[in-house]
């Protein structure tokens, strides 16, 4: 029997197993996706935000501001890349002036420190490039930006170290209560545990009812983005929002923005539409209509507005969609469920679970801890022994790491520099890459320009060399996503 089995491998999950993996506790990690980091946790705007916007007393902004408090130390042992840039909120009249003094007021009650309100002149004083009508902004100087899925991928990793074990396509359909416990029921097997946390997401709703009188519903509200080249870094330090929007559903979106990436290129998003589907992620040209046509009306407010007249859409190299998991609560739902012992909800983690994910993950390893009455691991790992990026190393260091392994001196990506070295490391890590896209998030290999289309054959090789597997059986992204149908060299190996 398990002490804790965790059920979602997202930024709560793999947090709440990095902070039990510091126990004499055994976990268990279920993923029902391909690979950990395949739902929310990976189809967001990667900011990690300051904390002006939830209400006050919310487990939204309790967790807000206890979690941001944690992403320099928690980067820094994990060598994710991770920048405190700030956030600032911009007005162009009046009446969004009054909702940027408003937010002001609820940063000052959640304790966010150093949130201002820019004049004009003050605004123009920091971001000089800013258009002309704008008026003033909120400047919030703890926001930052990480990269979500390279923070999840190094948690479980960590976590993977220090003996917690995962399961991929493993997806948890019913439970039964025993004595001492539950038995968690998958398509992959049943586990018996003392405790489940419900880090599901989308799904943590139909997990709670099939234990719970206590209901609750979870509406999967799709959010789109918009990837831009590298070229555009250069004119964006902080990240940029519009005033926070209300939806007609319930709760509100943080507004369209524009965001350095920690990676050098510049995101941009998102929209809201609430969705019946829980899986349905695909970019609709609906939804990106949005944000071309919103950044076509704005684009002359932000600081890269005096550099083109209108929204550059020959500088966008991909987009990608997520789902937010917008409970009828409005808020986080955590904690252990009344009338079912043992069974412990992280749902309704929507903005900003990203950023709140470390703080809820601590918290529910805590609640195990105290539950289990667990002893400290004294042989606990920090870190990862994260191989470094060819990219981010000096000519001198290059050619050091070249000279110990040649397969740094081989270019797989050439938009992103990287190396044959990198990619076989991924694949060998902890939890390691069995997809073109597993590679793909753990080395950057077809996230630049031409979006692999230069490297994702070669990714696909070194897959079936380290792997010992046909060409045939990889898939981009698990299940059924095959990249190759059939092998023929030449018209004459057809015939045969």
């Amino acid at each position: 029997m398990w002490d804790v089995i965790i059920i979602g491998a997202g930024v709560v999950g793999c947090s709440a197993a990095k902070y039990l993996s510091q126990y004499k506790l055994s976990v268990l990690v279920l993923e029902k996706g391909s690979d950990v980091c395949s739902g929310a946790s990976k189809g967001n705007s990667a900011m990690v935000h300051a904390g002006y916007d939830p209400d006050p007393g919310t487990k939204k902004a309790i967790y807000n501001i206890l979690g941001n408090a944690m992403f320099d130390e928690l980067c820094s042992e994990l060598d994710v890349p991770f920048n405190r840039s700030g956030t600032m909120i911009f007005a162009t009249s009046d009446e969004e002036m009054c909702e940027v003094n408003r937010l002001k007021e609820l940063g000052d009650r959640n304790g966010v420190s150093g949130v201002r309100v820019l004049s004009q002149q003050e605004l123009r004083e920091k971001e000089p490039n800013m258009g002309k009508d704008v008026v003033g902004a909120l400047y919030a100087p703890t926001g930052g930006i990480v990269c979500p899925y390279s923070l999840v991928i190094a948690m479980a990793e960590n976590a993977a170290i220090n003996g917690v074990e995962f399961k991929t396509f493993t997806e948890a359909v019913g439970f039964e209560r025993l004595n001492d416990g539950w038995k968690v029921l998958t398509n992959n097997g049943d586990f018996e545990t003392k405790l489940i946390f419900n880090c599901a997401g989308i799904h943590a709703d139909k997990l709670n009812n099939m234990v719970s009188e206590d209901k609750f519903h979870i509406t999967p509200r799709y959010g789109s983005h918009i990837l831009l080249d590298r070229e555009y870094i250069k004119y964006v330090d902080t990240t940029i929002c519009q005033t926070p929007t209300p939806l007609l559903t319930g709760g509100h979106t943080k507004g369209m923005g524009i965001m350095p990436s920690v990676d050098g290129t510049v995101i941009l998003g998102c929209d809201a539409e609430d969705y019946d589907d829980s899986d349905d992620v695909a970019c609709t040209t609906r939804s990106l209509k949005k944000i071309v046509d919103y950044f076509n009306k704005v684009w002359r407010y932000l600081p890269i507005g005096n550099f083109a007249d209108r929204f550059p859409m020959d500088g966008i190299i991909n987009s990608y969609g997520g789902l937010r998991a917008h409970s009828d609560r409005d808020d986080f739902i955590i904690g252990e469920v009344l009338d079912a012992p043992g069974f412990i909800n992280a749902a309704g983690i929507e903005s900003p679970g990203l950023t709140a994910g470390p703080a809820i993950g601590s918290h529910l390893a805590q609640l195990a801890v105290k539950k289990l009455y667990a002893e400290k691991n004294e042989h606990y790992k920090p870190g990862r022994n994260a191989l470094r990026p060819f990219r981010n190393m000096t000519k001198e260091e290059q050619s050091e790491a070249i000279r110990k392994n040649p397969d740094y001196g081989k270019i797989v990506c050439r938009c992103e520099l990287v190396t044959e070295a990198e990619v076989r490391d991924a694949i060998h890590r902890p939890l390691g890459a069995r997809t073109i896209n597993a590679v793909k998030m753990r080395t950057r290999a077809g996230m630049g320009r031409c979006q692999g289309g230069f490297c994702s054959s070669r990714v696909l090789q070194i897959l079936c060399e380290e792997l010992n597997l046909d060409p045939l059986e990889v898939t981009q992204s698990g299940g059924d996503s095959y990249v190759l149908l059939e092998k023929a060299c030449c018209s004459r190996c057809k015939e045969e």
